[in-house]
């Protein structure tokens, strides 16, 4: 255990521990660490620190982590319980909404096919392979409907996204709409908390939020009119999170380093509502330069507070910022928090207590207990030793 911020404590697993998850579908236990946590960090811990599952895809190894967190009053305790080997380089991740399952996508080589790979457990905890399904196009985010019955996924390359039926197993099955929304940069796909629509944006020069109407049954799709929302110029929407109560919709904003707020009228159209800023940009984006973008948004499970990433490629101004929601949908930010080098993922643990935020930066897992007025406390950060960039989180009573 060692210091590495005034404010945060990081715990390092040994490199050749990696070596030995290199194995043909298996999983390999480690236990990692316990942290204890000021008393003023953890304000609800005793009533809201339940335990809960992390799960993250490490592309380079070609392996699924599998992290329990435990809060238990003023401290955390952060176990790795084992790694899946992949057949392949996992490239996203979804969690089931009904089912203890999750599925990942395996980037295509050469001529193989890109595969989606559902994993469940069998219920002690250990996991294992259920299926692997070949997919049709690339893909890049992913996710399924409200139902669990469709596996959605966008092409950031190839600007389309696709829908696919899901078995009762939790495989993926087949095709069942494709659609062309851009050249390229289609960032993520996501169906509203009813099932009833589905919104696909688009960052840098194809700076556009496509509208869907989406029929749960049989998971079409259906483009509304008009076609797009038509975010500001060069604002580039990447990630959605919904108000699980109102009807309100937020985009991260990767080129203008911010949030919007949508409502969403009864006939799917998003109406703008807010444009929140955050810091300043350098100097104005220019296209295949990497500086400072916007990255994933989280918002609490009550709908009280949002959380935007705010990731830097060439400074230092690595960020995660708490807005606080009103009742009418708008922002008024609460906080900055300076986290790790590049923070790709965030997520919210199911009992709203702590985010979790993904430093593929600097290959960390950072663990930051929500303040009771939804700022940010004192990270706890553990090594993936490896560059981790997406994962799911479940309660433990899930697995």
């Amino acid at each position: 255990m060692k210091k590495i911020l005034s404010e945060s404590v990081r715990f390092t697993r040994h490199r050749s521990s990696i070596i030995l998850h290199r194995l043909p579908i298996s999983i390999i236990f480690i236990v990692w660490s316990v942290v204890a946590l000021s008393p003023g960090l953890c304000a609800a811990a005793d009533e809201r620190g339940n335990p809960f599952v992390v799960y993250a895809v490490d592309g380079s190894g070609e392996q699924l982590l599998h992290i329990t967190v435990r809060p238990n009053g003023n401290q955390v305790q952060v176990l790795q319980e084992g790694v899946l080997a992949m057949p392949g380089k996992p490239r996203g991740i979804a969690k089931h909404p009904t089912q203890p399952s999750i599925i990942v996508t395996l980037l295509g080589k050469g001529a193989e096919s890109p595969r989606a790979v559902t994993i469940g457990n069998n219920g002690d905890g250990k996991l294992s392979i259920v299926g692997v399904s070949e997919l049709q196009d690339s893909t890049g985010y992913t996710s399924l409907d409200r139902t669990g019955g469709y596996f959605l996924t966008s092409s950031y390359h190839d600007g389309h996204f696709d829908v696919y039926r899901v078995k009762p197993n939790g495989v993926v099955g087949d095709r069942v709409s494709h659609q062309q929304v851009a050249e390229k940069y289609a960032h993520s796909v996501l169906t509203t908390p009813d099932n009833r629509f589905v919104y696909v944006p688009c960052v840098k020069e194809f700076n556009a939020i496509y509208q869907y109407a989406f029929d749960g049954q049989t998971g079409s799709v259906l483009p509304l009119e008009p076609f797009d929302a038509k975010p500001p110029h060069m604002f580039g929407p990447r990630h959605i999170a919904y108000h699980p109560d109102l009807p309100y919709v937020y985009f991260s904003n990767e080129q203008q380093l911010g949030v919007s707020a949508y409502r969403i009228e009864k006939d799917g159209q998003l109406a703008a509502l807010q444009h929140a800023t955050t810091i300043p940009r350098r100097g104005p984006y220019t296209a295949g330069v990497r500086g400072m973008h916007a990255s994933d948004i989280a918002m609490t499970g009550d709908g009280k507070f949002l959380f935007l990433a705010l990731r830097d490629f060439v400074g230092d101004e690595d960020s995660v910022f708490a807005f606080r929601v009103a009742e009418d949908g708008r922002l008024s930010l609460v906080s900055r928090k300076r986290v790790g080098n590049i923070p790709w993922c965030l997520r919210v643990s199911p009992s709203d207590s702590y985010l979790l935020v993904s430093e593929s930066g600097d290959e960390a897992l950072a663990v930051l207990p929500i303040q009771q007025n939804g700022s940010l406390g004192d990270a706890v950060r553990m090594d993936w030793g490896a560059e981790v960039r997406h994962m799911v989180i479940q309660p433990l009573s899930e697995k």
